[in-house]
């Protein structure tokens, strides 16, 4: 940000200095060449009153020799023949517009001043004076003051780098505290009150921003003492609950029929402290879980609800192999996304595995095409429409603390994505193109079982 406000500075002052230096450099040029003619033609005019009509070349040549004698001059007759001087031989443009009786001046390659000289009483042109001077002296007094106008344009631009680096460092310095507030709100810190910077609009986006963390905080603490609160009060009565089936099956002549009601109760046990860990970020991320293991237990929970209502769960496990997350992580995800494609979609539901470079990813798909393609980031907002909620938005969180990634890799057939970190690389297991999605068959392999 400093390198940013100080170029931005420096560029404005230099071109402020280019654009007003330039003209002003020609115009100072340009002034400095016409008092040099003003210098000339005053000198002719000095000259004219000592020179004789008829002219005489012998008083020319004495008056060339006084010592206050104007500049180099020549003499110049009625037909633009030279009579004096060291002038061009015959009369030049300058020349022939003073025979017309109008004083004239040229600066190309020297300073030339023709004055006509005229007969006080007939007002007759009888000739011309011409006077020269070289363009060294107006050169350099142009570079003298160009040295001038370069130095004073050097001081500015160093006074402008100067003020430059104080503005920035006012107004990065506040911008990089907020940079850092803002960090610590993100990580749940709570900003103390800050100092003033004199930039009212840095001091009140701090207040604002302190506030803000204040508040963050107060809502975050709420939350969580909600959760904590929630999941003390129901796992009482499920503990209850876990004691009456227990003794229930632990009578003479129980028949086993509680045995499912116990492993759903644990389920239900298993994804309360699961999300509590969630909501606390207190999920363990060196978690390792084989990945057909996960698959097989989501197929086996959803099997009976698939079947009861029309529709049929495929589930591929190739390739096989240990990914870098929680089983009840994996399972609260499939848990929601079969969940999803039993309400909203249609067909039969293929859970499979692929893998992607150097990680796995489980493919959650059905035969519906109900979503947008160009929806694929919006679906996972909470409250976004039918097919998202709360559930789609739950799992990507769910996801993303595991260091996974939750994606809709397809919208024809509507397919989701969990991509998860391995152990190893991906030279282990069956290659990429194994399963490639319901397109090309998935669901028949060797390794397929049909819910």
């Amino acid at each position: 940000m400093k390198l940013r406000i100080i170029s931005a500075i420096m560029t404005v002052a230099g071109l402020t200095v280019l654009v007003l230096g330039i003209p002003l450099a020609i115009a100072v040029h340009r002034s400095i060449l016409d008092s040099e003619v003003v210098k000339a033609q005053a000198a002719a005019a000095r000259a004219l009153p000592e020179i004789d009509v008829p002219l005489n070349r012998q008083q020319l040549t004495k008056l060339y020799s006084e010592p206050d004698a104007p500049p180099p001059f020549s003499v110049y007759a009625p037909d633009g023949s030279r009579l004096f001087g060291s002038g061009p031989t015959s009369a030049d443009a300058t020349v022939r517009r003073a025979l017309a009786g109008e004083q004239a001046s040229t600066t190309d390659g020297e300073i030339v001043v023709a004055t006509p000289i005229v007969d006080i009483n007939s007002e007759q042109v009888l000739g011309v004076l011409r006077l020269s001077r070289s363009l060294a002296l107006t050169e350099r007094r142009t570079r003298q003051v160009w040295s001038v106008m370069a130095l004073a344009a050097a001081t500015a631009l160093i006074g402008g780098w100067l003020v430059a680096a104080r503005l920035a460092r006012r107004l990065a310095g506040p911008a990089i505290e907020l940079a850092k507030s803002a960090v610590l709100v993100g990580n749940g810190g709570v900003l103390d009150e800050p100092d003033p910077t004199g930039v009212s609009e840095f001091d009140d986006l701090a207040h604002a921003l302190a506030a803000s963390s204040q508040r963050v905080n107060d809502a975050l603490q709420r939350e969580r003492q909600f959760s904590a609160d929630v999941s003390h009060q129901l796992r009482t009565p499920l503990t209850g609950l876990r004691l009456t089936l227990e003794t229930a099956a632990a009578q003479p002549g129980a028949d086993g029929s509680l045995t499912p009601a116990l492993a759903e109760l644990e389920r239900v046990e298993a994804t309360i402290t699961h999300l509590l860990a969630f909501a606390r970020d207190a999920i363990p991320v060196a978690a390792s879980t084989e990945i057909a293991d996960a698959v097989r237990h989501a197929e086996t929970h959803w099997a009976a609800r698939v079947r009861a209502t029309g529709r049929r769960l495929v589930s591929v496990t190739v390739p096989k192999g240990e990914v870098k997350a929680s089983a009840t992580s994996i399972d609260q995800i499939l848990n929601i996304l079969i969940d999803n494609a039993l309400a909203h979609g249609r067909g039969t539901i293929t859970v499979a595995t692929r893998q992607v470079g150097g990680a796995l990813a489980i493919d959650v798909a059905d035969e519906g095409t109900g979503i947008d393609p160009r929806q694929r980031d919006r679906i996972f907002a909470r409250g976004e429409g039918s097919h998202h909620g709360i559930g789609l938005a739950l799992a990507r969180s769910i996801a993303e603390a595991e260091g996974a990634r939750l994606l809709l890799s397809r919208a024809e057939p509507t397919t989701f994505s969990l991509i998860l970190l391995t152990d190893h690389g991906p030279g282990d297991g069956p290659g990429p193109g194994t399963w490639t999605g319901p397109d090309n068959g998935a669901g028949h392999g060797p390794h397929d079982r049909t819910a």
